[in-house]
């Protein structure tokens, strides 16, 4: 008989509990007997073994059709859309615990869905322009969020790498409420954002992925890769208000005094002129997030 190729272990195995035990049996059954015909390497067929946790009812019990609390995927499909469910069965629950199905969690993440639509929808409506500023709390963040879902991700911590996403999203947001923003920087964080995503939300992030210009799939493109030296940001943003009031947001060096901090605020234009022929009573400042000027 022609001799096969050698089979390799398997990285990782998969599986719910309830199956593991049969199914483990089985694998290895057969593995060791190839292996003793010589035709695979290695004593055991996985090299690493993952349970996935039980979603549950929305009552909290295991799911039964005699007790009623089943849910049907179909139903979830057909009024939210596949990436929506999707993302829900990574965000809701802490994929190797598991946990109640709920109505509620699934209708939050749909919310998400949409404000992440308002960023893709700010920036098509944005002529280009790389004349604007770019923000390197910004990029700080996102160079942070890429290390923390690629390592979210491999440990299976599916859920708190889509938390990393909704406050970059927050993030980017907030950057495009700025008037002269720079939209090629934009549209490199946006690249970089919907590729993050793209495990969670496969057709939504093709769709996006070809509305930003590209003209290959998502799938073909890299995994973004952050940068060390862009983890810690040289610069912070610093709030300025007049009477509790946000007047405006700036860049500024992490190590400036207080008193410079003042010399800066005052001379912003959006402040100069809310304190015109005004007495200012009060500076209230705190270091890397915010100046107030109490003024009458």
């Amino acid at each position: 008989m022609r001799k096969m190729k050698q089979l390799m272990s398997v990285d990782k195995y998969i599986g719910g509990i309830e199956h593991a035990a049969m199914h483990l049996l089985y694998a290895r059954f057969i593995y060791k007997a190839l292996r003793d015909l010589g035709y695979t390497e290695g004593d055991e067929p996985f090299l690493n073994l993952v349970h996935q946790g039980i979603i549950l009812g929305s009552d909290g019990q295991k799911m039964s059709k005699s007790k009623g609390n089943t849910v049907s995927p179909d139903e979830y499909i057909e009024q939210y859309g596949a990436d929506v469910f999707r993302t829900y069965l990574a965000f809701g629950f802490s994929y190797l615990e598991g946990g109640p199905w709920s109505d509620s969690g699934i209708k939050s993440v749909k919310s998400f869905f949409d404000k992440m639509n308002r960023i893709f929808e700010r920036y098509l409506e944005t002529a280009n322009s790389d004349k604007g500023e770019s923000a390197p709390v910004l990029d700080t963040i996102r160079h942070r969020t890429i290390k923390a879902v690629t390592e979210d991700v491999e440990r299976f911590q599916f859920n708190t790498a889509i938390a990393r996403l909704m406050e970059f999203r927050n993030a980017i947001a907030e950057y495009q409420m700025k008037d002269d923003r720079n939209t090629v920087f934009e549209l490199d964080i946006l690249k970089d954002y919907i590729r993050l995503i793209s495990p969670f939300a496969p057709h939504y992030s093709e769709d996006i992925w070809e509305m930003l210009g590209n003209d290959t799939s998502i799938f073909d493109s890299s995994w973004p890769e952050y940068k060390e030296d862009k983890l810690t940001s040289k610069t912070i943003e610093i709030v300025i208000q007049v009477n509790s009031k946000n007047r405006c947001r700036i860049q500024i060096e992490t190590d400036v005094s207080e008193e410079k901090m003042k010399e800066i605020a005052l001379k912003r234009e959006e402040i100069a002129k809310e304190i015109y022929n005004k007495t200012i009573l009060k500076t209230i400042y705190v270091k890397g997030k915010l100046i107030n000027f109490v003024v009458r």
